[in-house]
């Protein structure tokens, strides 16, 4: 299991939404999560809110960090733009990591709807140093 996989799989929100990693190699990463009721900001119909497209821009963003400099890069940062309601079955995000420096990574994501209708774009920024031990997920954080 690769220290993406094992990572990926320790994050007990993305676990909670629902948020699946379909895919990640060379700073690059694919994810998607399937809608539910629970995922809607309107109670009549499914319009996902705003934060499930958020959250799996970040989550799959931050696979692909994680990818290329294989610890954990907590989220700096992050810019959303809001294209289109979502309103299909599921929600895919593709990522791509263009600056990985020795301190900050920058990832482009965008998020389409099961149906390739665009939903989100948004643009990250990720920690990639610090002191060894010093991060809230390897216990330099509150326990």
């Amino acid at each position: 299991m690769s220290i993406v996989d094992a990572f990926f799989d320790s994050i007990p929100f993305a676990n909670h939404l629902g948020i699946e990693l379909d895919e990640v190699g060379d700073g690059h990463a694919v994810g998607h999560v399937d809608l539910r009721d629970e995922h809607s900001s309107n109670p009549g119909s499914m319009i996902a809110h705003g934060g499930v497209a958020y959250s799996l821009a970040d989550t799959i963003g931050g696979a692909a960090v994680v990818d290329l400099n294989e610890t954990v890069t907590p989220t700096i940062d992050m810019r959303i733009d809001y294209l289109a309601p979502a309103t299909g079955e599921r929600l895919v995000a593709e990522a791509e990591v263009t600056r990985n420096g020795n301190n900050v990574a920058t990832v482009t994501v965008d998020v389409e709807d099961g149906e390739g209708t665009a939903v989100a774009t948004a643009r990250g920024v990720y920690k990639t140093a610090g002191a060894p031990g010093q991060n809230p997920w390897t216990g330099g954080g509150r326990e």
